[in-house]
Protein backbone atom coordinates (compact mmCIF):
# COMPACT_ATOMS: atom_id res chain seq x y z
CA UNK A 1 0.00 0.00 0.00
CA UNK A 2 1.15 3.70 -0.90
CA UNK A 3 0.17 7.13 0.30
CA UNK A 4 1.10 10.66 1.04
CA UNK A 5 1.23 12.24 4.45
CA UNK A 6 -1.54 15.16 4.20
CA UNK A 7 -1.76 16.06 7.81
CA UNK A 8 0.49 15.81 10.89
CA UNK A 9 0.12 16.17 14.66
CA UNK A 10 3.47 16.59 15.50
CA UNK A 11 2.63 17.20 19.53
CA UNK A 12 1.27 13.96 19.61
CA UNK A 13 3.27 12.21 16.82
CA UNK A 14 0.38 11.12 15.30
CA UNK A 15 0.61 11.44 11.34
CA UNK A 16 -2.52 10.84 8.42
CA UNK A 17 -1.56 9.18 5.42
CA UNK A 18 -3.75 9.48 2.15
CA UNK A 19 -4.25 6.26 0.04
CA UNK A 20 -6.06 6.20 -3.18
CA UNK A 21 -9.47 5.49 -3.29
CA UNK A 22 -8.80 3.73 0.89
CA UNK A 23 -9.41 7.68 2.59
CA UNK A 24 -6.59 8.26 5.44
CA UNK A 25 -4.58 5.63 7.05
CA UNK A 26 -3.24 6.97 10.58
CA UNK A 27 -0.21 6.04 12.40
CA UNK A 28 1.66 6.99 15.37
CA UNK A 29 5.31 8.24 15.12
CA UNK A 30 7.64 6.00 17.79
CA UNK A 31 10.63 7.79 17.08
CA UNK A 32 11.40 11.22 15.74
CA UNK A 33 11.16 10.15 12.15
CA UNK A 34 11.91 13.49 10.21
CA UNK A 35 8.16 12.64 8.18
CA UNK A 36 7.28 15.97 5.97
CA UNK A 37 3.98 16.56 4.34
CA UNK A 38 3.77 15.46 0.67
CA UNK A 39 6.40 12.46 1.55
CA UNK A 40 5.75 9.61 -0.36
CA UNK A 41 4.95 6.12 2.43
CA UNK A 42 4.60 2.59 1.81
CA UNK A 43 3.97 -0.65 4.12
CA UNK A 44 2.97 -4.10 3.36
CA UNK A 45 0.14 -4.45 5.50
CA UNK A 46 -3.38 -2.35 4.68
CA UNK A 47 -5.25 -3.59 7.81
CA UNK A 48 -2.46 -4.63 10.21
CA UNK A 49 -2.82 -2.19 13.24
CA UNK A 50 -0.46 -2.07 15.98
CA UNK A 51 3.61 -2.06 15.27
CA UNK A 52 4.27 -1.84 11.62
CA UNK A 53 7.26 -1.35 9.45
CA UNK A 54 6.71 1.82 7.23
CA UNK A 55 8.60 3.08 4.55
CA UNK A 56 9.12 6.73 3.67
CA UNK A 57 9.75 6.60 -0.09
CA UNK A 58 11.39 10.41 -0.34
CA UNK A 59 13.51 10.05 1.88
CA UNK A 60 14.33 6.61 1.60
CA UNK A 61 14.31 5.45 5.03
CA UNK A 62 12.18 2.78 7.11
CA UNK A 63 10.78 3.00 10.46
CA UNK A 64 9.34 1.29 13.16
CA UNK A 65 6.06 2.72 13.93
CA UNK A 66 2.35 2.29 15.49
CA UNK A 67 -0.57 1.57 12.99
CA UNK A 68 -3.72 3.11 14.45
CA UNK A 69 -6.44 2.96 11.88
CA UNK A 70 -7.32 2.47 8.69
CA UNK A 71 -9.78 3.75 6.14
CA UNK A 72 -10.75 7.10 7.71
CA UNK A 73 -12.77 9.23 6.31
CA UNK A 74 -12.06 13.05 5.96
CA UNK A 75 -14.33 14.40 8.46
CA UNK A 76 -12.62 12.29 11.32
CA UNK A 77 -9.02 13.49 10.91
CA UNK A 78 -9.37 15.76 13.72
CA UNK A 79 -10.16 13.09 16.05
CA UNK A 80 -8.14 10.51 14.60
CA UNK A 81 -5.11 12.89 14.97
CA UNK A 82 -5.76 13.82 18.49
CA UNK A 83 -5.98 17.60 18.14
CA UNK A 84 -7.64 18.89 21.06
CA UNK A 85 -9.74 22.34 20.84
Amino acid sequence: MQGKVHSMNPRRGMVAIETRGHGFTIIELLTDSNIEIGDVMEWSHDTGCGHQDYTNLTKQRTMRVYAQNYWVNPPQLRQQLLFTD
